[in-house]
């Protein structure tokens, strides 16, 4: 018995370095390679916590899902924090708050359908810059300004990669589970 356990925590922790592998993998890719030449890039970990918290929310087990789609974002947002400029632990912090936010709302619909997907991968990001802009700029920079230049572009290229990942995920962790 013992035996046949250390070896599922030994998988279960090459699964979760090989995902944090990938993540930073990806992360990479986001700040150098996915960067438009306004200097915005798409902020595909972003999409991808919350794609994977929204494919749990569909299964009968909607709490796993979301408890997944937060350690995406908890990666996705350390690897950020790793290669990126702003204070350590923002990106993280982002993260987890929108992909929180997200997959509790999301529960309540059918995630399968794409509007749902859009609509929390929009809300998503508003609530991703809104809690980078709280963390980061002084309290008397200008929020319109904030929204304007920032979310807004951010809000757009956010919802690019939207549908293919989705429906990606739900085919890769559909093929998992068989």
């Amino acid at each position: 018995m013992g035996n046949n356990q250390s070896r599922r925590i030994e998988e279960r922790l090459a699964r979760e370095l090989g995902l944090v592998l990938i993540l930073l993998l990806l992360a990479l890719i986001q700040v150098t390679l996915l960067t438009a030449p306004t200097g915005f890039c798409i902020p595909l970990l972003l999409v991808l916590a919350i794609g994977r918290a929204l494919v749990g929310a569909g299964t009968a087990e909607p709490v796993r899902g979301l408890m997944r789609g937060l350690w995406w974002a908890f990666y996705g947002g350390i690897a950020l924090d790793l290669l990126g400029s702003m204070p350590f632990g923002s990106h993280t912090i982002a993260h987890l708050v929108a992909v929180f936010v997200v997959g509790l709302v999301a529960r309540r619909f059918v995630v399968e359908r794409p509007l749902v997907s859009l609509l929390s991968v929009a809300c998503g990001t508003l609530i991703y810059e809104a809690v980078l802009w709280l963390l980061v700029l002084p309290p008397d920079s200008d929020w319109q300004v904030y929204v304007r230049v920032v979310m807004l572009p951010s809000l757009l290229l956010a919802l690019i990669p939207t549908l293919p990942t989705v429906a990606l995920l739900h085919r890769l962790l559909r093929m998992v589970k068989d």
